[in-house]
């Protein structure tokens, strides 16, 4: 079989051919997203959906203006409508720009998804890449359900992006593209080995395939085994709650949680707050509270934060996962803004924020901290239920015990801000205490600075 034929397949497996409707495909000019924009012209005529290219130009090399006009002439040439735009280098950051960008990308999908009332937005993520974001997760940690990786589809706004080729191998792409004579831009920027899904891409990988030219495979392989093992472990938890918690309610018993035998007990708690709030972290910190708080027998009500104004609450023999009033009140006023390099900003009680490079004189009291380039941008935010400080030895505390030791009056509490990395790691918070890092290869070092105006 060749891979059109394999594409096609699994197109009408994932029940995409159905109801073709409108789609959004996102091409970048690369080989990945130009063989998908092929594979996708050349769908049978019953299956295949209206498409509309979506590109952003980066504004991040000379060669972002040729790849913009080349994409141009080959829509015109085929008849297919395309829609651009620019991310200005005037908004780009001076670190963590491929967090920026890819967030400047999906909230340009998500307004085409309104604007031309798409069904969903195509992307080219394959087998290769799938492979790199399960071994990123497993190195970074987290819940067990991110090691399943990309799936077919998510919900993306009033739509869903999808993932066509995640059954296919860059090499297989890159073959069906010298084949057809399908022409593509390589983009420099995959070399650059600051960014670690390139070190694994081009370091990782590479060594791991030496080991078993499958590994790619096994990956995989094991992601879906995973994926599917969660969904009967979902069913058999579902059940188990059924006889815990009240029809129609996520309110539960107490005695009846407490019953279960103790492995069972936070995989309970995990899967009524996913149940509840999907998007809500459930890390084992957190679950650990939940259950303390429920096994105290000395505290006969109480409550555990979490992100987003959720919290578990236990009222004597009761309890349940919600939003109370005064927590959603409190997420209205959130706020966030990026820390920009060798630039103050007011964060509020007449104080400055800095944030200057190591080789930069400062005479203000200041922590140095060593950051790696997927770290940034830089945020200052209100802390979340879910914020957690690294301590010297290694372990971690949550910031809400972290301003209960300082002392931090419980009304100043909500408002008290912390400064985040782009995947969330608490630097500080800001006036009461620090991180603790060990030293990590590839980072640089940078002054932040916090003083009065």
């Amino acid at each position: 079989m060749t891979l059109e034929t394999d594409f096609q397949h699994n197109w009408r497996q994932q029940g995409w051919a159905t109801a073709p409707g409108h789609g959004l495909v996102a091409v970048s000019t690369g080989v990945d997203s130009m063989v998908l924009l092929t594979l996708l012209s050349r769908l049978p005529h019953d299956q295949r959906p209206q498409l509309t290219v979506v590109h952003v130009n980066h504004e991040l090399r000379a060669q972002s203006a040729a790849e913009e006009a080349f994409l141009t002439n080959w829509c015109a040439d085929h008849q297919i409508s395309l829609v651009t735009t620019h991310w200005p280098r005037a908004e780009h950051p001076d670190h963590g720009i491929e967090a920026a960008a890819r967030d400047f990308r999906y909230r340009f999908f998500t307004k085409q998804l309104q604007q031309q009332s798409a069904d969903w937005v195509a992307t080219a993520h394959q087998a290769d890449e799938q492979a790199e974001t399960i071994l990123l997760k497993l190195l970074r940690g987290g819940e067990l359900a991110q090691l399943t990786g990309m799936a077919a589809e998510r919900p993306l706004g009033n739509g869903k992006v999808i993932h066509p080729l995640l059954p296919f191998k860059k090499a297989e792409l890159v073959t069906f593209a010298r084949r057809m004579a399908i022409p593509w831009y390589e983009d420099a920027t995959n070399q650059d080995l600051e960014a670690s899904r390139n070190r694994v891409r081009h370091q990782i990988l590479p060594q791991l395939r030496t080991e078993n030219p499958q590994v790619i495979d096994h990956l995989t392989a094991y992601a879906r085994e995973l994926g599917a093992v969660m969904a009967v472990a979902d069913t058999a938890l579902d059940e188990q709650l059924a006889g815990i918690v009240e029809t129609g309610t996520e309110q539960g018993s107490v005695d009846k949680l407490l019953a279960r035998p103790l492995s069972e007990q936070p995989l309970l708690l995990a899967r009524l707050i996913k149940r509840s709030a999907p998007t809500v972290a459930t890390s084992e910190s957190h679950l650990n509270q939940c259950l303390q708080l429920l096994r105290n027998s000395q505290r006969p009500s109480g409550m555990v934060d979490f992100s987003g104004g959720w919290a578990f609450c236990k009222s004597y023999d009761q309890f349940e996962f919600t939003q109370p009033k005064n927590l959603q009140q409190k997420s209205v006023e959130q706020f966030s803004f990026m820390v920009d390099l060798n630039q103050w900003r007011p964060i509020g009680n007449g104080r400055l924020l800095g944030f200057f490079p190591a080789s930069s004189s400062i005479q203000t009291p200041h922590e140095t901290v060593a950051l790696q380039s997927e770290q940034f941008p830089l945020r200052v935010r209100r802390w979340a239920a879910t914020d957690q400080l690294r301590l010297a030895s290694g372990h971690h505390q949550s910031v809400r015990r972290v301003l209960i030791n300082a002392k931090v009056p419980r009304s100043e509490r909500a408002a008290q801000l912390v400064l985040v990395t782009a995947r969330g790691e608490v630097l500080t918070v800001l006036g009461v205490k620090w991180s603790v890092w060990p030293r990590r290869a590839h980072t640089k070092n940078y002054h932040i600075v916090l003083k009065h105006e």
